[in-house]
């Protein structure tokens, strides 16, 4: 049986490369332009990778099919939700956030005094070792690419009014680094830079399933056509953007987006819809799988549009849930999506659920609710071959969660050198 199924899926995957083919091929070269830099490949020719997908994941590329990512209007004039739109600050309807404000602006990381760098930069716990040992940033402004161009990143956090505290130390850190950053609340403040994004139901914890569905529908309605990814995650959330989009610039994302087996020439009209993040199983059950919210996860236009468009009108429409991860999860399943693995290739997380030294210090853990990270553990039960120890983190970890803001400080401050080593 598990010849058959092989001999199955390379047959599919040869069926799958011809009609590739044959599409790339179709496509009319006259509008081709051309670069100051080099010469970009015709429309007709396709780009053979360097890499090839592992049989893990090509058998999820091939198991979907592939989304035409033109623009379809799907607010129904914004009258219900999840497509109402957003308020300004007085209350209005209709309000389109500028989410480039914040890297116009950049506002500085400063350690204010001997104290702050004190805390900062103080060494010794497992914090410090994971951030000056294990994880590093890569410098993406000096590493090559075989796109045609820079992928353009958005990237949300939602929060409450209540916490409009965590945003500060977000916005001097690494949400400037995005090329659009949003903070969703349900308080529009224009100099913290969040927008109300009202959605069905009270604003509460135990409702983010209807506040992500009302995210993700702005979103679509207002920034798809300008942005290749979108990130969003909770707002304890510390994200390394320069990881991030390394990742999403290589090889491996590039052809997987691509179907493949050729890799993305910058024409194309279709996309395989991407849905990346920590896979995690429900208590341990390996028939429900779903990717973690609260830490973020990463969807390309494919998904995106499929998510809203085709997912979201008869997805628990009306649900009422904290489990927005789970719910976001089975929407994709019910349209054929799947989670794509995003483990690098040595087989550690890039998407961490914890903070650094939590997360990046992982033992054998106990199941009693007695220790804190037994959750964790459970919720793995499904992967076999999980890493513990400091190889469960990505070097390139994209990543980390459960993270307050003067954590937050002392990633940041750790990670891009300014303490002394």
């Amino acid at each position: 049986m598990k010849s058959f199924h092989r001999s199955a899926m390379i047959f599919i995957w040869f069926v799958a490369a011809c009609f590739l083919t044959i599409n790339i091929l179709r496509v009319d070269i006259k509008e081709a332009t051309t670069s100051s830099h080099a010469t970009p490949p015709e429309r007709s020719e396709p780009i053979m990778p360097s890499i090839t997908l592992d049989m893990k994941r090509l058998e999820v590329i091939l198991s979907m099919n592939a989304t035409d990512i033109t623009y379809v209007d799907a607010s129904g004039n914004h009258t219900t939700h999840p497509h109402m739109g957003g308020k300004d600050e007085h209350g209005r309807w209709g309000y389109v956030h500028d989410e480039t404000a914040l890297k116009r602006t950049q506002p500085t990381f400063e350690i204010r005094d001997d104290d702050d760098r004190a805390n900062l930069c103080k060494s010794g716990d497992d914090d410090y070792k994971v951030l000056t040992e294990k994880v590093h940033v890569v410098d993406v402004a000096n590493h090559t690419t075989t796109m045609r161009k820079r992928v353009r990143l958005l990237c949300l956090v939602y929060t409450i009014e209540q916490n409009h505290n965590r945003i500060p130390a977000i916005r001097e850190t690494w949400g400037q680094k995005c090329d659009g950053f949003m903070v969703v609340s349900n308080k529009t403040d224009m100099i913290l830079g969040t927008v109300n994004i009202p959605h069905e139901g009270l604003e509460s914890y135990d409702n983010i399933y209807q506040k992500v569905r009302s995210i993700w529908a702005y979103i679509y309605d207002n920034y798809y056509d300008v942005y290749d990814y979108f990130h969003i995650g909770g707002d304890d959330l510390y994200l390394i953007v320069e990881n991030l989009r390394h990742y999403l610039e290589s090889e491996e994302i590039q052809l997987a987006s691509n179907g493949g087996q050729f890799l993305p020439n910058g024409y194309e009209s279709t996309q395989m819809p991407l849905f990346l993040g920590k896979l995690l199983s429900e208590y341990g059950n390996k028939d429900k799988l779903y990717l973690g919210g609260g830490s973020g996860y990463t969807l390309n236009k494919a998904a995106l549009k499929s998510l809203v468009v085709h997912g979201f009108p008869s997805c628990f429409p009306h649900e009422k849930t904290s489990a927005e991860d789970m719910m976001v999860s089975k929407c994709f399943e019910k349209i054929g999506i799947f989670p794509y693995d995003s483990k690098d290739e040595t087989g550690a997380e890039r998407y961490l659920q914890l903070a650094p030294g939590d997360q990046c210090t992982l033992a054998p853990g106990e199941y009693g609710k007695n220790n804190k990270l037994w959750w964790y553990h459970k919720f793995n039960e499904h992967d076999k071959e999980v890493k513990l120890g400091t190889d469960h983190c990505s070097a390139n970890a994209v990543n980390f969660h459960y993270v307050n803001s003067d954590l937050m400080r002392r990633i940041h401050a750790l990670l891009y050198c300014y303490c002394e080593r």
